[in-house]
Order: C-alpha cells, then sequence, then structure tokens
C-alpha cells in the first residue's frame, strides 16, 4: 500500500470532492480517482458511493479514512525521527490574517535562516475555521486568537498578548472612547472573527451602543476606512505589524487593558509537535521586538 495513496485519501475526505483534493495536493482529478479506485482494490473495501456526485464516503470508507490518518501521523513521526536535521520536513501552518500581516513574515524569515532544510506552507484563515482544519489534519498547527475556553484536543503555545485599542482620525477630538463612538460611524471587524467577539463583548459590557455601517474581515481594511475618515474602530493594537497611519490616533481601551492573546495550536498527538514549537518560538521573539505603545 503506497502512502500517497492515504494522503490522497484523506485530501478527499477532507475536502469533500476528488477535484478539490487534487488542486489541495497539485494533481490531476484522473490521478486522484485512479489512486482511490486502486486503494479500494488493494483493501477490497468500498470507501467511497459514486452513485452520488460528488462521491460520498461510506461507512467504512470512513473507518478507514481515521486509520490512514493515524498510519500517515506514524509515518511523519518516523520520516521526522530517520532525518538527520531536527528541523527537517515540510510544516502546514494556518494563521488568522492578523498574524500573517505582523509578525509571521519575520518569524518565517528567522526560522527559514536557521533552519534551511524546513519547509513550510502557509495558510490564512479565521481561527474557527482553521481549528477545525486542524483537528481534521489538514494542517499541522494554527495560529490564532485563544479561546476560551480552551479545546481539550488541541495544546496550545501562548505568543503575545495584544492590547484593544480604538482607532479614530486626527479629526475625531476628545478622549472619552463612549462619546467617541457614539458620534462616529463603527467600521466592525467581521463578527465571525473571534477577535470580534471579544470586542463586542467588551461593548456590551460598557454598555456602548456603536451605529455599524460597514463590515470588514481583514484589519488593513479597517485602517484604511478609518485612515479615509469614514469611521471609528476597535482593533489589536499590535495586529498590522506597524504603526498606525499619521492620520490615525489611537486610544486605549481600557486600564487595565483589555488583551486579545494570540496562541499557537496543534492536536496533541501531532508528529510535528518539535517543529511547531521552533515557529511558537520564533513567532514569540519577534512579537516581543515589536512592543509598542498607543499613539496620543
Amino acid at each position: 500500500m503506497d502512502v500517497k495513496s492515504l494522503y490522497t485519501l484523506v485530501a478527499a475526505a477532507d475536502c469533500g470532492s476528488f477535484a478539490e483534493a487534487g488542486a489541495s495536493l497539485g494533481i490531476s482529478l484522473s490521478a486522484v480517482s485512479h489512486q482511490l479506485r486502486a486503494l479500494e482494490t488493494e483493501t477490497g473495501l468500498s470507501l467511497f458511493d459514486r452513485r452520488k456526485r460528488p462521491p460520498l464516503l461510506t461507512e467504512e470508507g470512513r473507518a478507514f479514512v481515521e486509520r490512514a490518518r493515524a498510519v500517515i501521523a506514524q509515518w511523519e513521526a518516523l520520516s521526522d525521527s530517520l532525518s538527520r536535521s531536527p528541523a527537517r520536513g515540510s510544516l502546514r501552518v494556518g494563521a488568522v490574517h492578523t498574524t500573517v500581516a505582523a509578525a509571521m513574515p519575520a518569524a518565517l524569515l528567522r526560522l527559514q535562516a536557521a533552519y534551511p532544510d524546513l519547509s513550510v506552507r502557509l495558510a490564512t484563515g479565521l481561527s474557527h475555521d482553521l481549528e477545525d482544519q486542524l483537528k481534521r489534519r489538514m494542517i499541522d498547527c494554527a495560529v490564532v486568537t485563544e479561546a476560551e475556553p480552551e479545546d481539550p484536543d488541541l495544546v496550545a503555545e501562548r505568543i503575545a498578548s495584544e492590547p484593544l485599542v480604538l482607532i479614530a482620525p486626527k479629526t475625531a477630538r476628545g478622549r472619552d472612547i463612549g462619546k467617541i463612538l457614539a458620534s462616529q460611524p463603527y467600521v466592525r471587524f467581521s463578527r465571525q472573527a473571534r477577535v470580534a467577539r471579544l470586542i463586542e463583548g467588551e461593548l456590551r459590557r460598557r454598555n456602548i451602543t456603536v451605529a455599524s455601517r460597514m463590515e470588514i474581515d481583514t484589519l488593513d481594511a479597517v485602517i484604511s476606512l478609518v485612515q479615509s475618515g469614514l469611521g471609528v474602530s476597535i482593533v489589536p493594537l499590535n495586529a498590522g505589524g506597524r504603526a498606525f497611519p499619521k492620520e490615525i490616533r489611537s486610544l486605549p481601551l481600557g486600564s487595565p487593558p483589555i488583551l486579545r492573546h494570540l496562541v499557537v495550536e496543534r492536536r496533541g498527538d501531532s508528529a510535528k509537535s518539535h517543529l511547531v514549537s521552533l515557529l511558537a518560538e520564533e513567532l514569540r521573539r519577534v512579537y516581543a521586538g515589536k512592543a509598542s505603545a498607543p499613539q496620543r
């Protein structure tokens, strides 16, 4: 049995279709179909119901997929243990957009310089989507906003804590957070983002009602709209990886500050835990070097 066909099987199960599995693996649809048909012939199992479009996993197919995941985890652990370098191989990383816009590029550069034999594949998404991919072994680790309560199936290493701040155009006068939010249109982070739920909870706690006209899913877009004078917003201070534009002023949201915690998560049975820890350490160093105070 070729371990490559097990990777193809797991990709087909996770992606939901042969075509998407092929795209994720960089092989053709016909190659996916051929590998899975050969796997069924070799095992004597009917893994997919091909009467459905797209083909669906059968009950015995679902059971076999879980066994395939375990075999792949053992294979990857064996491959890493046989390597002369402790940081050789590949690492599939998922990260929230704010981290990719901040510490991730510098951390990957440091990691690449220290461990040239390590290959990294990076994908972005929202925290809950990335955690779902992590549980299904589509990625090896996820850099996300910390959840409360923590998921018992995942191991998390905290890498940074970012204070939430109000950002507003320089033309918005005063220092009273409530009055500024009440008097200006509000540019809202996508409510699907975990950091947005943290912000919404703080607004409810303070009994602050905002007039939201726009809802955006990336930090750069939020900052751009505020810079253009289209409203105010609440964002993590260091998430952009650089100072806010000169047209923007920022005020701390609370004292003590309200914090968004960033973590690197992996599965408890991950064969790449040592590589994940290397990435977490580099991210921790980069974030520590980016500490800054709110602009006055």
